[in-house]
């Protein structure tokens, strides 16, 4: 129990909101720059060929695709927005292990992820390439086939204080594919991971670039779906009672980002996937039960987001990910702490030091606190 409350006072460094504490006490900075709550339109049941909705993507006109999960067909199908089925359409060189999401490039290219891992045993990732179904004439097509494994991924399951290698949400952004976990650790860390891979068939290892706290519950801190607006550049991930957006990053450091939580008014069922149909307007479903589908809903958000330069106080940590030494670009004010992403303390650094040597830290995801200008700040390493 000692531990317990230790790892949850360390995620409380960086939760939803800020704290308010007495003038002695330090501000706690919050990774949330925006909290907006938006309503859930219900549109229709969806049909039910698709109980287990996990996917979704939008084309053309009231068209929208979807396919089911674990065990059920290696079928895609679109539905409009009465819930009438229109198509299906088989991936004929592949079965659906754990299809979990859909993502799509900017020459229209299909992308299905065969990569839910529940119980963090699987050994057989793949992701499937296929054209715009809207351009495939008949009812099948083969896939071009992505393999891939998780650079720190090393036990068939790892212990359950580290399960997150279940995967169900990605998107595609310039010629790669980013992958976001759904932690599945017992306890509970509420971190999502972000693996890269290339968008091409071939074997690949997906390498670790970066992770996000996102909640401390199952409801708030598991990742179900994703999708990225290729005009503006938000990155929306889907959980349970909310949408979290990111704008205003570079280089594809989403986290790094201005960071809004669209909360949802009324929480509905098991979400499952969520897409863009236009800059503010979004479709999302959930999963049925028994013989009933699920229903698709309509989200409006409150403003267009785009790209711009976000300023914040965090400093600029190098190199990161690491191996060996990082160095910060300006002093700390006291002395850090490093910890894991169990919230274990490993290390402390000594005022004045601008770097650290991590070259003999267990591969992971690390946490360094510190003091700037009055604040606590929380700033995340990789080392690999």
């Amino acid at each position: 129990m000692k531990f317990m409350k230790s790892a949850n006072l360390f995620i409380a460094l960086f939760v939803n909101i800020t704290i308010l504490a007495s003038c002695q006490a330090p501000e706690t900075r919050s990774t949330i720059d925006e909290i907006i709550q938006v309503d859930l339109r219900k549109i229709c049941q969806l049909p039910n060929d698709l109980i287990e909705s996990s996917g979704i993507a939008i084309e053309g006109n009231n068209r929208i695709w979807s396919h089911e999960d674990s065990g059920n067909a290696n079928e895609l199908y679109c539905f409009d927005t009465t819930g009438k089925l229109l198509r299906t359409l088989s991936i004929g060189n592949v079965e659906n292990i754990d299809w979990e999401d859909l993502a799509v490039d900017s020459d229209e290219n299909w992308f299905i992820g065969d990569f839910g891992n529940n119980n963090n045993t699987r050994t057989d990732l793949a992701i499937y390439k296929i054209p715009n179904p809207e351009n495939i004439t008949g009812n099948t097509v083969n896939a071009g086939i992505i393999h891939f494994t998780l650079e720190d991924q090393t036990a068939f399951p790892p212990p359950s204080s580290n399960r997150n290698f279940d995967i169900e949400a990605f998107i595609w952004q310039n010629d790669s594919l980013y992958l976001f976990t759904k932690d599945r650790s017992n306890p509970l860390t509420g971190i999502t991971k972000m693996y890269v891979l290339p968008d091409a068939p071939g074997n690949y290892t997906a390498r670790l670039v970066d992770s996000e706290f996102i909640g401390s519950t199952v409801e708030t801190g598991r990742i179900t779906s994703a999708d990225i607006n290729h005009h503006t550049g938000e990155l929306l991930l889907l959980t349970n009672n909310r949408l979290i957006s990111f704008t205003s990053y570079t280089n594809n450091r989403f986290f790094n980002g201005h960071k809004t939580d669209y909360v949802f008014s009324t929480t509905p069922g098991q979400n499952e996937s969520i897409a863009f149909v236009s800059t503010t307007k979004l479709y999302m479903t959930e999963e049925g039960s028994g013989n009933n589908g699920g229903f698709l809903y309509e989200i409006l958000l409150p403003q267009p987001q785009g790209i711009s330069e976000f300023k914040t106080n965090r400093r600029t940590i190098y190199p990161n990910p690491t191996n060996g030494i990082v160095w910060f670009d300006r002093e700390p004010e006291s002395t850090q702490y490093i910890y894991n992403q169990m919230g274990q303390k490993v290390m402390e650094i000594e005022v004045g030091s601008q770097s650290v040597d991590f070259s003999k830290m267990q591969n992971g995801l690390y946490f360094i606190r510190s003091f700037y200008k009055g604040s606590i700040v929380i700033d995340k390493i990789i080392k690999y």
